[in-house]
């Protein structure tokens, strides 16, 4: 990948797998084993894979550095790894005098513990680095945010000008380099950004991604492994339509609908919970409805399509999918149902378990057009999204 860089110009990258925080109750971090392979080593291939480092060097702690080589040489890379000091600051100090010697123009900074960062993040930020003293990736922060002492609310903050920056960060080698050189070391920083503004430069900021977290507890490590694992989605839709008749009992979506006509069919005929249960069953690969409860056979006759339903809802458990979203449009002329469609979304709701926040009930009409829209049939249009379940 070629940023127009210079020949004379290169790039170094240090990855951090150094200090106390490297440690979750006697574990070490970095060496944990993520989606299959230690945590800072999914890190390492993606700044390799990237081709954007002319050097890039690992730092350790004097707890992990052993097993931090082992694990290198297990998988045949050929980065250095350096022992690291006892703070951040001081391993990302060891690691800028290491890399003077190879003459950097630009230099990034990855905490290891971070091993879900965008790949697009790397490119980005090298750009934005021609121009810039350092450059950060950062995400808005969703939640309100105290200021508190004693427990007790001092100030509520305005969130829309605060941030949560993640790593890689991005600096210019010189001016990282003069910058640790001329802050005393009594000064504490969280990270080199911070630094650079003690000091008086200005970091510019790019957008991080949400799957970017530090793994500081073992609550981090799960929601990660949740992340990272690839969900997979399925979709199904199914049409249905009968005929209105004289009679009484119009049932939609299980719920009775006051009207002076029915649906006609073998069942109860209900084309609400007919058309879910058949774009569940098509998103299952299950093929349909009539599969299970064909219309020749009797015992049918009548019977309530909640049955169907929860035999699609049985076919879907068993398949560990659950429903992540459920869209419904229910065609007719008559009755009028705005005034009863939350009623009815309650009711569905309630038969799938499934919040109503996942679900979407609406109602149209044909304008007069066809065997609907003549007042002669209702029918129901559903689309379903199922998700692999994490249970």
């Amino acid at each position: 990948m070629n940023l127009n860089r210079n020949e004379n110009q290169s790039a170094g990258a240090i990855l951090l797998c150094a200090g106390k925080s490297s440690r979750m109750n006697g574990l070490d971090k970095p060496t944990l084993i993520f989606d299959n392979i230690p945590i800072f080593i999914k890190s390492l291939i993606k700044f390799i894979d990237s081709s954007l480092f002319s050097k890039i060097v690992l730092i350790a702690s004097k707890e992990n550095i052993a097993d931090i080589k082992k694990l290198i040489s297990d998988y045949k890379f050929p980065q250095e790894v350096i022992l690291g000091g006892e703070r951040r600051q001081d391993s990302v100090s060891i690691a800028i005098d290491y890399l003077n010697q190879f003459s950097i123009d630009k230099v990034v900074i990855h905490d290891s513990a971070r091993p879900l960062f965008s790949e697009s993040i790397l490119t980005k930020g090298m750009q934005l680095l021609d121009n810039n003293n350092g450059v950060i990736p950062i995400i808005p922060i969703q939640d309100t945010v105290k200021r508190v002492s004693s427990n007790e609310v001092i100030k509520t903050l305005n969130r829309n000008e605060l941030f949560r920056s993640q790593t890689p960060q991005f600096f210019n080698f010189n001016i990282l380099s003069e910058c640790i050189s001329k802050t005393s070391k009594k000064i504490s920083y969280t990270d080199e950004s911070e630094l650079l503004e003690i000091n008086g430069y200005k970091v510019n900021c790019i957008n991080g991604n949400i799957e970017n977290q530090k793994i500081t507890t073992h609550d981090d490590l799960k929601l990660l492994q949740d992340f990272g694992r690839s969900i997979k989605f399925k979709n199904g839709i199914s049409l249905d339509v009968h005929k209105l008749i004289e009679g009484e009992n119009l049932i939609l979506g299980g719920l009775e609908i006051p009207f002076e006509k029915c649906l006609e069919g073998h069942s109860d005929a209900d084309v609400v919970l007919h058309a879910i249960s058949d774009s569940i069953i098509g998103a299952l690969g299950q093929g349909d409805l009539g599969k299970y409860f064909p219309s020749n056979q009797d015992k049918w006759k009548n019977a309530s399509s909640e049955i169907f339903l929860f035999k699609a809802i049985e076919l879907m458990n068993e398949l560990n999918f659950e429903i992540f979203h459920i869209d419904i449009q229910v065609i007719l002329q008559e009755p009028k149902l705005s005034d009863l469609l939350i009623k009815i979304e309650q009711n569905v709701s309630n038969l799938l378990n499934l919040n109503i926040e996942k679900i979407n009930l609406k109602v149209t009409s044909t304008d007069n057009i066809g065997l609907i829209g003549s007042g002669d049939a209702i029918g129901t249009l559903c689309a379903v999204t199922l998700r692999e379940s994490n249970d």
